[in-house]
């Protein structure tokens, strides 16, 4: 019976890749939510990199999940050989986002599980406006954030300096410790999972910039964006420049920055960290806690999104 990791993104799918590694021989099982960008083709690369590693690597679509969720105890014993959409081994659960659908199922079937961080350090943010709106208005009888008594404890990079869950549950596990003390086999291991091509050996006072798309929050139209990331990269960027976006931001930045190395977006940017030869002269981002955990630069910049709003002006 081992270990249950859901994951909701490719940030979650590396941490618990590396937690898998670390508990072989036993087997685990992934669990990955259709919003995980390229879901198929990511599971055919577990599989494919590590086969002796997962008793199963499921693929979860939270809508219909949601369906079943919502089921009645009278429906379910007036339908008692149903066959659920879902159903999750046994095992201990890890899971980041538990106000997900998945989540929401954890909750209905009275399954005891980890409350993982959602972001490197995200337990550690001054601004937690998500879980504040979500603690206030919550789902029915579902609790978020640690809040079910499903939850038995919950993980922080430093719960010394954490105050938004109750002492009780929290426990330290530092990621910026798991991702330093990789292995080089588990570095292997993680560039075959990830790395669809190799990265470069070398480049002298290279530029990275990493954007996000404001478009998907609904904040501004895609010309706008492109114009503000071309604004922010002629400001604070100098060639030779490469491109690493957020894996759901869908935006050809080819075309933006035609000389520009573009690199995966369904590569964390965590595996940069370990990954390359060299450091970036300069790490930049808009908006973004991205750089947070993020070694592989010289400099880090943050540029606020109202300052590079600015920029688009003059």
């Amino acid at each position: 019976m081992g270990d249950i990791f859901i994951c909701h993104t490719l940030y979650h799918v590396l941490i618990a890749l590396v937690r898998a590694l670390r508990s072989r021989p036993g087997k685990s099982t992934l669990v990955l939510s259709t919003c995980v960008p390229e879901a198929e083709t990511l599971r055919a690369k577990l599989l494919d990199a590590a086969p002796d590693l997962w008793d199963a690597v499921l693929i979860v679509d939270e809508e219909k999940l949601d369906a079943q969720n919502s089921e009645s105890d009278f429906y379910r014993l007036r339908h008692p050989f149903r066959k659920p959409y879902f159903t999750l081994p046994k095992g201990h659960v890890y899971i980041s986002n538990d106000w997900s659908a998945l989540g929401r199922y954890l909750q209905r079937e009275r399954r005891v599980y980890t409350l993982c961080e959602d972001t490197f350090g995200g337990t550690l943010d001054p601004d937690q406006h998500l879980l504040d709106e979500q603690r206030t208005n919550p789902r029915g009888h579902y609790r978020y954030w640690g809040d079910s008594p499903c939850c038995r404890t919950v993980e922080s990079e430093d719960a010394a300096r954490c105050s938004i869950f109750g002492v009780d549950k929290l426990v330290t596990v530092s990621k910026a410790q798991l991702l330093e003390s990789l292995t080089e086999e588990e570095k292997a291991i993680i560039r075959r999972v990830f790395l669809a091509v190799p990265l470069p050996e070398h480049v002298q006072g290279a530029c990275l910039l990493l954007p996000r798309s404001f478009v998907l929050d609904g904040l501004m139209d895609q010309p706008t964006q492109d114009a503000m990331f071309a604004a922010v990269a002629k400001k604070y960027c100098t060639e030779p420049l490469f491109i690493k976006t957020h894996p759901r931001d869908t935006t050809d930045y080819s075309k933006l920055f035609p000389t520009a190395v573009i690199l995966p977006r369904t590569m964390p940017s965590e595996v940069l960290n370990f990954c390359l030869p060299f450091k970036f002269q300069r790490a930049v981002t808009v908006q973004s806690w991205v750089l947070r955990g993020f070694t592989a630069a010289e400099e880090k910049v943050f540029v606020g999104l109202e300052e590079a709003e600015k920029l688009v002006q003059g």
